[in-house]
């Protein structure tokens, strides 16, 4: 049975994160708290990174771990690309 290709690319996306902090398995572990099995599992797809699961992960690499936001938000985790932020426009009344 072959693994999801999306299950793949989000744990080499954390991975990507967790070798370019230069942090072991176990560093990371030591420093965060999440088994080095569990990261492990994760980074190579055998077992599903939920939206829980991603918080938590984007909270530990940006306020642990220091990375910005841009870098490790939950959906940069989950999608790859940091989703832009919605704004609500201003109404105006057109006697400003």
């Amino acid at each position: 049975m072959s693994k999801d290709n999306t299950l793949i690319e989000r744990g080499q996306r954390i991975r990507s994160l967790r070798e370019k902090l230069k942090l072991t398995r176990l560093q990371f572990h030591q420093k965060t708290g999440i088994s080095a099995s569990t990261l492990r599992a994760l980074e190579v797809g055998e077992i599903k990174l939920t939206p829980s699961k991603a918080l938590t992960l984007s909270h530990m690499f940006i306020f642990v771990l220091g990375l910005t936001p841009e870098e490790a938000s939950q959906d940069v985790l989950l999608y790859g690309v940091q989703k832009k932020s919605r704004t609500v426009a201003k109404k105006t009344t057109g006697t400003e």
